[in-house]
């Protein structure tokens, strides 16, 4: 019995550092992305993040899929995204009234836009992101060990 536990255990820590690919035949995308990462805590709010590439038609986008999460009765609202005193591509995808991960909370979801050369870059050093919203300003930094996890699934 208890060796069973502990083997579950060693292997769901494994499956967080892995790559997941998903394939989605109908939009003829392959997505490369990892467990979301919790970039940022505070009793009001909870930031996830995780790098992805999404290629399609031999081509291929570099991303961060990004979720704020507010506990309060306000919902997010993103008005700008910086790293390194760069104003970042952001595009809002859902503003969801609940999402019920660690507890019930009104979230906003989206994708901040890499180039391959700053994807590239976040590899070695991480990407910290200032998020500034209507209801709420938030730091953090995307590990380096997720971009390099999703690049080098991407390469083979």
């Amino acid at each position: 019995m208890w060796r069973a536990f502990l083997l579950f255990f060693a292997l769901s820590g494994c499956i967080r550092d892995q790559a997941l690919v998903t394939v989605d035949p109908w939009s003829d995308t392959t997505l490369i992305t990892t467990q979301e990462r919790e970039i940022y805590r505070s009793p009001d709010a909870i930031v996830v993040a995780r790098p992805a590439i999404v290629m399609r038609s031999g081509r291929a986008g570099y991303a961060v899929l990004i979720n704020v999460r507010r506990r309060d009765a306000n919902e997010p609202r993103i008005e700008q995204i910086t790293s390194r005193g760069h104003t970042l591509d952001y595009d809002r995808h859902d503003r969801l009234r609940t999402h019920c991960i660690d507890g019930c909370q009104k979230a906003e979801i989206g994708a901040i836009y890499l180039s391959h050369a700053r994807f590239g870059t976040s590899t070695r050093s991480g990407l910290p992101l200032r998020i500034w919203g209507k209801r709420g300003r938030y730091a953090g930094v995307v590990p380096s060990e997720a971009f390099a996890r999703v690049h080098a699934k991407f390469r083979n």
